[in-house]
């Protein structure tokens, strides 16, 4: 079970109301189509647009712990974590004043976590955090406990190109399948597993390589 940050749902509720629901003049609306497949995420941004604030508390209690599981282990702090994570869900809030059609919300999240993440990074002029982190997938500041191995690991993920790195952060860590990333990167699952599967064999040899030092 993953640990959640200290956000509080009643408070990002009451943001989104703070947030007045645009005045726009345009005749298009923001609910999909009929012909279009949909799923409940698109369902629940486009009630978000139109101002229903219960779907954007249910948006942000079906995906915030993941999206801050995936910055945390960006950024290696917790309470920068929780700031991006804010952050993110602001500017979803703030889609209300200039709403547009996004087909694919989870993959739209994604980039807005990758893009705070490495924001920050840039301008804390650090290329990479992950020593910083425990192995575990639940989140902690608690670095107390990880073995030896978990240190040699974590290090490992650290040299890994940007592609290869997301992708194992996204399933290990994060806990989505193959078939969910691959919707948020625009990927096929079957280049997606391939991905993954030379994550792994590029972090194997790492971890082979660190140990024999």
């Amino acid at each position: 079970m993953e640990k959640k940050p200290n956000n509080n749902n009643e408070a990002m509720s009451q943001l989104a109301i703070a947030i007045p629901l645009a005045t726009s003049t345009r005749s298009e609306r923001h609910t999909p189509t009929a012909n279009t497949a949909v799923g409940p995420d698109t369902l629940l941004l486009s009630r978000h647009l139109e101002g229903d604030d219960s779907a954007f508390v249910e948006l942000f209690n079906r995906h915030n712990n993941r999206l801050f599981a995936y910055c945390l282990k960006m950024v290696g702090r917790s309470e920068v974590a929780e700031d991006l994570t804010q952050e993110l869900w602001e500017k979803v809030i703030r889609l209300r004043q200039q709403p547009k059609s996004i087909e694919n919300p989870v993959g739209f999240f994604l980039t807005m976590a990758r893009n705070l993440s490495l924001n920050h990074l840039k301008a804390s002029a650090r290329t990479s955090r992950f020593d910083d982190l425990p192995e575990s997938a639940h989140p902690t500041d608690d670095l107390r406990e990880r073995s030896e191995m978990e240190e040699i690991v974590v290090a490992a993920l650290a040299t890994l190109p940007m592609d290869y790195r997301e992708v194992l952060i996204l399933n290990m860590y994060s806990g989505y399948g193959f078939d969910e990333i691959a919707v948020m990167l625009g990927k096929s699952p079957e280049a997606i597993w391939k991905r993954a599967s030379r994550a792994r064999e590029k972090l194997r040899a790492e971890v082979v390589k660190r140990m024999g030092k």
